[in-house]
């Protein structure tokens, strides 16, 4: 199975549009589920929105849902519904099998999932994706903002990891190539690239 998690070196930087565009090229191969483990605030529309152009190839799952727009443990005990790495586990081990699998992450990759201090670095080591992605947005310190969400999650994921860089608003000519010299002197693979729109999207590893 192809399974890739998504995650973010912040909220509010492309990752249900990453999402869908991973769901798009790997419904080619075969049935693709798009998995969102915790949603917080605008009920489960975000994460059921990545999967609808890649038509009746894929399907969307969120695991729990939260009302509240905050942070995942604070809006789960405004519900009063149980929060935890276990507990998010469970739901996602219950799933039915399919040959493609994208996993997003509610917010950056250190949010916390659990009381105990476990966030999203925890549950990709437990769930051991065929790649991690961290995506980026592509703008003047992505750089710093990359080696951090990288260096964070290599402290408890130790399988493949690279980024992707989202543009919300398109960057100078300097800032975009000081972005990708700077990854790529840092060791870090670029793993795709896109803006607003589904045809500025650039992969650069095949997903299977």
């Amino acid at each position: 199975m192809a399974l890739i998690f998504v995650t973010g070196s912040d909220t509010g930087v492309g990752k249900t549009h990453v999402a869908r565009l991973l769901a798009q090229r790997l419904a080619r191969d075969g049935f693709t589920q798009v998995i969102k483990p915790v949603e917080s605030g605008a009920g489960a529309g975000r994460a059921a929105d990545a999967p609808k152009a890649a038509g009746k190839w894929a399907e969307a799952h969120t695991l729990m849902t939260l009302a509240a727009p905050i942070a995942p443990l604070a809006a789960a005990k405004k519900a009063r519904k149980q929060l935890d790495l276990e507990t998010l586990l469970k739901l996602y081990r219950a799933v039915p099998h399919a040959p493609c699998r994208v996993v997003e992450s509610a917010g950056g990759v250190a949010v916390p999932i659990d009381p105990k201090g476990k966030d999203w670095a925890d549950f990709a080591a437990a769930i051991k994706p065929t790649v991690a992605i961290v995506v980026v947005e592509d703008r003047l310190g992505a750089i710093n903002q990359a080696r951090l969400a990288i260096a964070y999650l290599r402290r408890r994921y130790d399988g493949p990891i690279g980024v992707w860089l989202n543009a919300i608003k398109k960057p100078s000519p300097a800032v975009a190539k000081a972005n990708r010299d700077g990854l790529a002197e840092s060791w870090i693979p670029l793993l795709g690239e896109s803006g607003k729109g589904d045809k500025s999207a650039r992969f650069h590893f095949l997903p299977r």
